[in-house]
């Protein structure tokens, strides 16, 4: 026989109204994540299954856009998406919304913000009525402002024949020189089978930096001197830019006053390509699964994977590796502040961003 002790019975009892005790329901909000999943120097932000790409800054270097692939979509659209400057939840997304573009392919794709607000983008449309797709049959350079997307101007239809006659199939590194005057790698797109049964890749390939000035009435461009086979391009200051060339470790300077072309900066350790700069801090993609080959019935082809993310000190030409060696990183974009870069890192047939810390 038990004997229950007053002891035991006042436990008993406050065992049972907490057993009965509920916690308020959850209330309606948004319940994102508000920081990206990670903290140190080198913090992955995104996690698409497909392509998230193209990242670019914000000129108050709050966020940056980027062009994510709509995985959950059927047709597997390629939206610009804004993030915080240290990830977290994507704050905006700026998307083909129209009915009638539910049957094709839309990308919007190489943002490039400038002051005022304003939003250069290229936006391309293929159908699927024939399947995926391979190139776009509609496909422009367009300008408008980021508090309205979608009331851009037409600057250029792409493909076009570039100031040298050569035809520029697509546009990459897009960038402000001025108020209305932009800056781009203008380049050439081959679709070539790894075998006779492999589907073909697209690979892009620099042609010739293009200045696009649109202050008059007919946009006005120019293949900027010395830049033949330019594979990126940044700006320095108004009459300065830095540029890569294909299949070359250096990185070249061009004084837009005097047309004065010089080396900046030259990489042993490979081709270098992918150049960012802000103020005496310059990043550049080096070396890695990358090659610059002729091939057969082709004009030459830069194929890139990734490489190294290299930190230059402008001044004293000192060189840092940004991150673990086995990291390949593309196309990064450096922070207006110089305190971080946002770049792809390509993981199996996904490509996601990182951010990485610059000291």
């Amino acid at each position: 026989m038990c004997v229950r002790t007053p002891v035991v019975l006042r436990a008993l009892a406050l065992l049972l109204v907490g057993a009965c005790r509920h916690e308020p329901p959850l209330l309606p909000g948004a319940y994102a994540p508000d920081s990206p999943p990670g903290v140190g120097s080198l913090v992955r932000l995104t996690f698409n299954a497909g392509a998230d790409v193209s990242p670019a800054w914000l000129p108050d270097g709050s966020g940056f856009l980027y062009t994510r692939e709509r995985m959950d979509r059927f047709d597997r659209d390629r939206c610009l998406a804004l993030l915080p400057a240290q990830g977290g939840s994507i704050r905006r997304e700026i998307c083909e919304r129209t009915p009638a573009a539910d049957d094709s392919v839309n990308a919007f794709s190489s943002p490039a913000l400038g002051a005022g607000g304003r939003l250069a983008y290229v936006r391309a449309s293929a159908p699927l009525d024939v399947g995926r797709p391979l190139a776009p049959r509609y496909h422009e350079l367009v300008v408008g402002t980021l508090a309205h997307p979608g009331e851009a101007a037409v600057l250029r239809v792409v493909p076009y024949a570039g100031p040298s006659g050569r035809q520029h199939q697509e546009i990459s590194h897009l960038c402000w020189l001025a108020d209305s005057v932009l800056l781009y790698v203008g380049q050439k797109v081959d679709y070539v089978a790894p075998c006779g049964t492999c589907p073909r890749d697209t690979l892009p390939t620099g042609l010739e930096i293009v200045r696009l000035d649109y202050r008059g009435a007919v946009p006005l461009l120019i293949m900027l001197p010395g830049s033949d086979q330019a594979s990126s391009v940044a700006v320095v200051d108004p009459d300065t830019i830095y540029f890569t060339v294909n299949g070359d470790s250096r990185v070249f300077s061009l004084a837009l006053s005097t047309d004065a072309v010089a080396t900046v900066h030259d990489f042993s350790g490979g081709i270098a390509r992918d150049v960012q700069v802000a103020g005496r801090k310059m990043v550049a993609v080096v070396g890695g699964a990358v090659s610059f080959t002729a091939d057969p019935g082709t004009s030459p082809i830069q194929r890139d994977r990734g490489g190294a993310l290299v930190l230059v000190d402008r001044i004293t030409g000192a060189e840092t590796l940004l991150a673990a060696p086995g990291f390949m990183f593309r196309h990064p974009a450096l922070a207006p502040a110089g305190t971080h870069v946002v770049a792809e890192v390509v993981t199996g047939s996904a490509t996601d961003l990182w951010l990485v810390a610059v000291p």
